[in-house]
């Protein structure tokens, strides 16, 4: 059962595949994040974390594209590359409140590691734990294997969405 004004923690898989149209899960991506901003009684929460990984991650692959394409990476290139992350960052910002994880979502991902040895994904359950999330939004296989209870697709969220406007019709 979902709460009356859900929360949601978005992995950092989702607002990548959010932001890279190339991505086979850009649509369902856009469509679940488009809808639940559209909606006033979900609350969308990108983990601090997330938004340094977000920001590295698309330097790294305009970088790459650049170089696949044989184009040199100039200074304005570079330039160019990290403008773009930043304003990713701040697309993610007007959407999400940011979950800060701090110690308490270290050491929660800490007491999490004999049972799922990925720090990464610990952090982020750690910090689902911290805020009361009512579901991590992800595309990691082992995460959605692992924490089954918790995490949802965005597949799955769009499923949520239409259920929340069902409810809002009754």
């Amino acid at each position: 059962m979902v709460s009356q004004r859900p929360s949601l923690l978005i992995d950092t898989n989702v607002w990548l595949d959010y932001f890279l149209s190339r991505s086979t899960r850009h649509p369902s991506v856009n469509a679940f994040i488009a809808g639940a901003i559209g909606r006033e009684d979900i609350i969308l929460y990108a983990a601090s974390l997330s938004l340094k990984d977000l920001a590295y991650q698309l330097v790294n692959l305009m970088k790459k594209d650049a170089r696949d394409a044989e184009e040199p990476i100039t200074p304005e290139v570079a330039a160019a590359a990290r403008e773009v992350s930043w304003a990713c960052v701040r697309d993610v910002l007007g959407k999400a409140l940011v979950a800060p994880v701090g110690n308490a979502e270290v050491l929660g991902a800490f007491t999490l590691r004999h049972l799922h040895d990925d720090l990464e994904d610990d952090l982020m359950l750690a910090t689902a734990e911290s805020i009361d999330a009512d579901a991590l939004v992800t595309h990691d296989a082992a995460l959605l294997k692992y924490a089954e209870d918790l995490c949802i697709t965005t597949e799955e969220g769009l499923e949520l969405l239409a259920e929340l406007a069902e409810r809002d019709e009754a």
